[in-house]
């Protein structure tokens, strides 16, 4: 166990993945701190039965409660982890091989899953990205969506061993059910920044969305998923445009209810 690495997780109604994360992410670390917006399953006793400090936060959006997270942590070293994400046992040996330096942004493999199926296209894989890092030196940043970690270009940046198991959706409605809230919180975000669309992008969006995944990031050799995750792109870009556009008519969203 690395004792100077702290585990941060964020989540909402995780009961069913969030046992099998804390109980990988404990063998790595004995901080493990799990930020809850306000769940309604049972993912606040499972936590709290694994030994996880459970904090009860209302959302503020990925960054912000990310960040929040990483200030709460009894060490500056952090691995940040959504609520379905599991640590494989390769990248288990990884971290606890690791003489983690502070000065250096360690990268992970992430492996998704989709309805139980691994995806290996799609814009899906290869999937590396920056999870563990010194909270003095790297920091969320972004608003409602799209949160990245800042740290500076100069930052070393090691890719360790081993995979970041995503069980991204669990089923093909829970995938719908994010696009959609993706969506809404995507074209709010565009909207407060001044950007507009048109009937133009409204229909034509779909259609790029999905022969780019399909064909383009070669969603085809994924099979049915591939298709699948196509569509939902798709659906996701039409969504967006025409939620932008009633913000854009004073009218309230109706399309994402």
């Amino acid at each position: 166990m690395n004792n100077s690495l702290s585990v941060v997780i964020i989540a909402n109604n995780a009961s069913l993945r969030i046992g099998e994360v804390i109980g990988a992410a404990r063998r790595v670390s004995d901080d493990i701190i799990v930020l809850d917006s306000g769940s309604e399953d049972d993912t606040v006793d499972i936590a709290t039965d694994l030994g996880a400090r459970v904090v009860h936060q209302a959302w503020l959006g990925y960054s912000a409660t990310k960040n929040l997270g990483n200030e709460l942590a009894a060490n500056n070293l952090i691995l940040s982890l959504d609520s379905d994400e599991v640590l494989s046992e390769q990248l288990i040996e990884s971290i606890l091989k690791e003489d983690f330096r502070s000065d250096t942004i360690y990268s992970l493999d992430r492996a998704n899953y989709f309805c139980g199926r691994r995806i290996r296209f799609c814009h899906w894989y290869p999937d590396w990205i920056p999870r563990i890092f010194d909270r003095r030196k790297a920091h969320w940043k972004g608003e409602f969506v799209h949160e990245k970690l800042n740290f500076h270009p100069s930052s070393p940046v090691k890719k360790l061993k081993g995979k970041l198991i995503h069980y991204s959706y669990e089923s093909y409605a829970q995938r719908v059910k994010k696009v959609k809230n993706y969506a809404l919180l995507s074209a709010r975000d565009k909207f407060r920044k001044g950007k507009r669309t048109n009937w133009f992008w409204i229909i034509v969006s779909p259609f790029f969305k999905f022969w780019i995944t399909f064909l383009i990031h070669l969603g085809i050799l994924d099979g049915w998923n591939g298709l699948r995750i196509a569509w939902t792109d798709a659906v996701g870009a039409w969504y967006k445009h025409r939620i932008l556009y009633d913000l854009q008519r004073d009218l309230t969203p109706a399309c994402c209810k």
